[in-house]
């Protein structure tokens, strides 16, 4: 289903051109206004007739836009277990489990969740491009986000960017912490000549990280954290950076028996709507290992 945007010319706006409108008011990216003006029928009309944006408004007159949905790209669509945490007519919103990769990759090509949200835009009857706003690892799981057009991406994008939306992490970490908090800023880099593994080093890139210590346990801690920056591993990196790996982590830290995988969950993110600018909340439940490794320990969530 193609997104509608509809916008009525108050007193202030007469004389503008639709276009300038659009910007302003919609604030489009260049490639949706162009889908509009070139590729869509009637995709850009005032009062109900198509218009070029260089068309000067009155008061009064109604603006509307038509973002047709994108044909799929190369995801191959494929049915998978999808838990779908919000959904609206501009973003996705979804729980991802741990062990499943996120885009199609060398040995991931039809079991991504990029191929189950392919094949469920497909059973909701709004096949269309499979976008992801942000990232997590294979081994991470939680609140991922899905935008359905270019300038909800843009904007999700922007707002991270920004410091306008805000995620929340929960790591479980070795070790006893000093304080109830403290603050990683460390560059990290690729180490060299390997693929994965990155390490902190003053040629790297810049990353800030922030953790709260939410319970304190005999060889291990439960952290709430906050990124300000979003380099690949980050966190991993940085809490085995001061000497407290995340329990469960085979390249930062050692496996265990605990968890199968570095403990590490995005819990919470906060954002906006896209166009219309409301608050959204969006919270994921810890998964079962994480709380089997936190044990009699969990808190109640």
């Amino acid at each position: 289903m193609a997104r509608i945007l509809t916008y009525t010319a108050g007193a202030n706006d007469a004389g503008r051109t639709a276009g300038d409108v659009i910007r302003r008011e919609f604030r489009l990216v260049a490639h949706d206004i162009a889908r509009a003006k070139y590729r869509t029928e009637n995709g850009i009309t005032v009062n109900g007739v198509q218009v070029m944006v260089n068309r000067r408004l009155a008061e009064g007159d109604e603006l509307r836009v038509v973002l047709a949905n994108e044909l799929p790209g190369k995801i191959v669509p494929v049915p998978g277990p999808l838990a779908v945490l919000y959904e609206d007519e501009d973003m996705l919103a979804v729980d991802k489990p741990a062990g499943v990769v996120v885009h199609p990759s060398h040995g991931h090509f039809a079991d991504t969740l990029a191929n189950y949200v392919a094949q469920y835009y497909i059973d909701e009857g709004d096949p269309h491009e499979v976008r992801t706003v942000g990232r997590l690892d294979k081994d991470t799981s939680g609140v991922l986000l899905f935008g359905k057009n270019r300038t909800a991406c843009a904007h999700l994008t922007e707002q991270a960017a920004c410091g306008l939306s805000e995620k929340t992490y929960l790591a479980l970490a070795s070790g006893t912490f000093p304080g109830e908090e403290g603050t990683v800023e460390a560059p990290i880099s690729r180490e060299y000549e390997e693929k994965i593994r990155r390490v902190v080093r003053e040629d790297g890139d810049h990353a800030l990280t922030h953790y709260r210590v939410l319970r304190q346990m005999e060889d291990r801690a439960l952290l709430s954290v906050r990124i300000e920056t979003g380099r690949t591993h980050q966190i991993r990196v940085h809490m085995a950076h001061i000497g407290h790996p995340l329990v469960g982590d085979p390249i930062y830290g050692t496996a265990s028996e605990v968890i199968r995988r570095a403990a590490l969950h995005a819990r919470r993110l906060v954002c906006r709507q896209p166009f219309t600018g409301e608050r959204i909340v969006l919270e994921s439940p810890l998964p079962e290992d994480f709380l089997r490794a936190l044990g009699p320990d969990a808190p109640d969530f």
